[in-house]
């Protein structure tokens, strides 16, 4: 079992790194080589840990297998690109707990067979009249499309996530007299029915306390109620594991219940039926542990643990004795085959890694310790057994979280959950009791929030690490394996070494005299960074949204996080619009910013040098038509040029053809690439400006499938016919433009990370 789940994960993988799934004739092809190899006998005499070659090449081979297939069949599921943007009559199920803000979004489950219309998708619905709630059946007029999210290096594969939920479209509700709720309640989604009518009472009891979303997390998994900077204290500190139902709280309880069921001898009946203490803590463990789990909703995190404790209890009750890595090779086995989309979840990564740190630290000790010193041990060998895949998938690491970890770990273990629990069991029964038991764990959460507020804020909280080099993240790598080895120090010294080169990296730069451009997918809006030698600038911030988060905070600070940019040396804000300039409030209270500039304090004439690359301001003109250009904002944004050694760049924010017209007036140079004004709109990009300019590449930055229907067909066509080649951030993701010799070289996100669920 120590190959082969190894081997079975390896096959999964490998169908999941893919840029786009293989045929079916290159699987054939695959399983006959492979048939061949053993029956030609070379591999089969072969042995790896115990366990023939033969088996472990099969192994592997299954997991292939079994990955395509599920694979494919989800992705046949997809929605067609010709339903997208059409009003489609559908009816199904409210599958989801649907969020707590005024436009509830929920996942919903078509069971009328619609032509290309996916079983499972992803609703907003604006203005609804009443809340959905889970297990009704609704007829619904939506309108669709394809899995959509930004694409930008650093940033959140929301794409990735919907596919591994089996969302297969997302929209919203059409304001529509059909709409009607055809079942008020059925026997269908009765977990998902218990946990909205749990939550309830648990919100019936807490009040407006600002903790709410916390004890709902902690109860039964729903966090929607969280407030988001709650959720940015919780990750700063390292604990974001914490704030929901984990894997160590499902295990907690078990253990716990475990422990009250050996009481179980104390029964008459059950010593006639011949039940021993084992034979209570198995049935209480695992009832504990899944009513828990059901709780959760059976996410994947809480199956994942389920399992585990299902294999722990089930040798413990036929009273056999396993290895641990058998056991944990079994588990994953059963996992991959229960949700063969596991490796695509950053969770399972840590589970498995945190478990194998755990038993590391506490396997082969010569010497029996203390309580505190085994609990130090363990939190510093996750700790360090994590940083890798923190580092790979998120790009941070907390350095407040061993302190933060030291004390809330047991706080919320120990305490606050089973107070929760005990709490929110009293307000399903009887509501009053509930409100008063469930103070305490709001007073535990008052009490520990200033302290966790206090260590989020500390300027060495969050360690943000560049986007390194392979050589560089596989000494990682091997580095904390070393340090986690029970071995002698010098091995440790050199494990030590080997992971300070991932400390001192610095990503490269442009050279002196050539910059880089990059213009990132924020959907509707505009947000570009322009990096020279030594020096960044910002150009807009994109949007703001209704969840309270923005563009700036999804899509500008990953990116330049994951540079190794360490401030911006100017954050230029073309204009007012929310789309341009809804990021800025964010940007400046999370990364330095030397300083800024409006179209308020940005006219013509303004220049400046970095590292051998040209700066110009060529608009607004506070000399001369003031009066022409009122009538529209847009016309006042900044217009900046920037001029290297190998090309030029304009980006011009959301001008139209009066500023057009101004600028033409004043002496118009051509330039190696364009931001195209207005994302495309047919108010700008007149026919003489795109003349005068003669790009070979034109940006257009603008929202997948927008209701403005930005680029405009006839624009794109007259950026084209003056020779350019035109993208769009919607289409391709970021756009990084890079100048030399040879020319002007374009990098689309969504080319150099494709993914076969990407669209």
């Amino acid at each position: 079992m120590g190959a082969i789940a190894p081997a079975f994960l390896a096959g999964h993988c490998l169908i999941h790194s893919l840029p786009r799934l293989p045929g079916l004739v290159w699987l054939w092809a695959i399983a006959i080589a492979v048939s061949a190899l053993l029956v030609g006998g070379h591999l089969a005499r072969r042995r790896w840990r115990d366990v023939s070659i033969d088996t472990v090449l099969t192994a592997a081979l299954f997991g292939v297998l079994w990955a395509w297939g599920h694979a494919a069949a989800r992705l046949a599921d997809d929605l067609p690109p010709e339903l997208e943007g059409q009003d489609i009559a559908v009816r199904g199920w409210v599958a989801s707990l649907p969020d707590s803000s005024a436009d509830p979004q929920f996942v919903f489950d078509i069971d009328a067979a619609v032509p290309g219309v996916p079983t499972r998708v992803r609703l907003t619905w604006y203005r609804a009249p009443t809340p959905p709630q889970p297990g009704e059946q609704w007829r619904l007029t939506v309108r669709l499309k394809r899995r959509n999210g930004f694409a930008n290096p650093g940033g959140f594969d929301y794409e990735g996530f919907l596919f591994r939920e089996g969302i297969g479209a997302a929209g919203y509700v059409r304001d529509d007299a059909d709409n009607r709720r055809l079942q008020a309640s059925t026997h269908r989604y009765l977990i998902e029915q218990a946990r909205a009518w749990i939550g309830a009472r648990i919100a019936e009891a807490a009040g407006d306390h600002r903790m709410l979303g916390v004890l709902q997390g902690l109860a039964i998994g729903d966090t929607s109620a969280m407030q988001v900077e709650q959720w940015r204290v919780f990750s700063a500190t390292g604990t974001t594991h914490l704030m929901a139902i984990s894997g160590m709280h499902i295990g907690m309880v078990a253990m716990l219940a475990a422990w009250c069921g050996g009481g179980i001898v104390r029964w008459r009946r059950a010593q006639s039926w011949g039940l021993s203490v084992m034979h209570g803590q198995v049935l209480a463990g695992m009832t504990a542990a899944l009513v828990y789990s059901l709780l959760a909703g059976l996410s994947v995190p809480t199956q994942r643990t389920l399992i585990m404790l299902c294999i722990y209890f089930g040798l413990r009750w036929q009273r056999r004795v396993s290895a641990i890595g058998r056991s944990l090779g079994l588990a994953l086995i059963v996992i991959l085959l229960l949700d063969p989309f596991a490796p695509l979840a950053v969770g399972a990564w840590l589970s498995f890694i945190a478990v194998v740190a755990i038993l590391m630290a506490t396997s082969g000790r010569l010497t029996r310790e203390g309580t505190m010193a085994s609990f130090s041990r363990v939190q510093l060998a996750v700790t360090i057994g994590l940083i890798p895949v923190v580092l790979a998938c998120f790009g941070n690491l907390s350095l407040a979280a061993p302190v933060a970890n030291a004390f809330a770990v047991p706080a919320f273990t120990l305490l606050l959950v089973p107070s929760v629990l005990v709490g929110t069991l009293a307000a399903c029964v009887y509501p009053a009791l509930g409100k008063l038991l469930l103070t305490l764990p709001t007073m535990l959460l008052d009490a520990c929030w200033p302290m966790l507020e206090w260590l989020a804020k500390q300027p060495l909280a969050v360690w943000y690490a560049p986007q390194p080099s392979l050589a560089v993240f596989m000494a990682l790598v091997v580095g904390v394996a070393l340090l986690m080895l029970p071995s002698i120090w010098p091995i440790r010294l050199s494990g030590a070494l080997l992971c300070l080169p991932m400390m001192f990296y610095r990503a490269p730069t442009p050279v002196p005299g050539t910059f880089e451009l990059t213009v990132l997918d924020v959907g509707q809006g505009l947000a570009t960074v322009v990096r020279t030698h030594s020096h960044t600038l910002v150009y807009d911030t994109g949007p703001a949204f209704q969840s309270g988060r923005s563009a700036a905070e999804l899509a500008v600070l990953p990116f330049l996080r994951r540079g190794d940019i360490r401030s911006i040396d100017l954050m230029m804000v073309s204009h007012g619009d929310k789309d341009h300039s809804g990021g800025v409030t964010d940007l400046l209270a999370a990364f330095p910013v030397r300083a800024v500039s409006t179209n308020e304090s940005c006219a013509r004439g303004q220049q400046w040098q970095w590292d051998g690359v040209t700066f110009s301001v060529l608009h607004p003109d506070s000399n001369s038509g003031a009066q022409a250009l009122a009538e529209s904002g847009n016309n006042r944004s900044c217009v900046l040029r920037i001029q290297g050694h190998d090309g030029s760049a304009l980006l011009t924010g959301d001008i139209e053809a009066a500023a057009e017209r101004q600028l033409l007036d004043h002496g118009l140079a051509p330039a190696s690439v364009v931001v195209a004004p207005h994302h495309g709109s047919d108010t700008s990009s007149s026919s003489l400006f795109v003349a005068a300019l003669r790009p070979d590449v034109t940006i257009f930055s603008s929202g997948y499938r927008n209701r403005w229907n930005f680029p405009h067909p006839a624009v794109q066509e007259r950026w084209r016919n003056a020779g350019a080649s035109s993208y769009d951030t919607g289409s391709s993701g970021a756009l990084t433009v890079t100048f030399s010799s040879a020319g002007v070289q374009v990098r689309e996100q969504r080319h150099t990370r494709r993914r076969y669920w990407t669209r």
